[in-house]
């Protein structure tokens, strides 16, 4: 499969960056040439640099004690400000985020903001992180005196 993505990335013109960013010498002026590439090749593009980078694992955070690392310049959170960004747009703000930033800089996705499953698949676009809050979608109640049931009236 590495010889099918290393094609890919090199179709799509960006083998020379991901040499550059390799040694260094990446520039806040590709944003603009990586916003036409393809998104699959892009996607595969970042996570190989995920991957050199940051590493294969994956931090999942709720809400809560580490809630407070907006102002950290290495955390990038996406959906950014309310933006209104469709999941296709958002798959690239984080790949060009994971390839134009610093170097092993966390890609924090809110899953409460975008969807459980566009946050896993912004993974492979260059993501290293999942944060949001848990939901009870059991509809049985944690403890007594929970209300029974998801969008039930009943009580316990």
């Amino acid at each position: 499969m590495t010889t099918v993505v290393d094609a890919a990335i090199a179709q799509a013109g960006l083998a020379a960056l991901l040499d550059a960013r390799r040694k260094g010498a990446s520039s806040a002026q590709d944003a603009a040439f990586l916003r036409g590439v393809d998104l699959l090749a892009l996607g595969a593009y970042a996570d190989r640099v995920r991957a050199e980078e940051v590493g294969a694992d994956v931090v999942i955070r709720t809400y809560g004690a580490n809630d407070g690392d907006e102002g950290e310049p290495t955390v990038v959170r996406f959906p950014a400000g309310g933006a209104q960004l469709t999941g296709l747009e958002l798959l690239r703000e984080v790949a060009i985020a994971r390839v134009t930033g610093p170097r092993g800089a966390c890609i924090a996705i809110d899953w409460t903001a975008c969807g459980l499953e566009l946050a896993q698949v912004a993974l492979g676009f260059g993501a290293n992180e999942l944060r949001g809050r848990i939901v009870d979608k059991r509809g049985l109640p944690f403890a007594e005196g929970e209300l029974l049931g998801v969008g039930k009236k009943s009580r316990l």
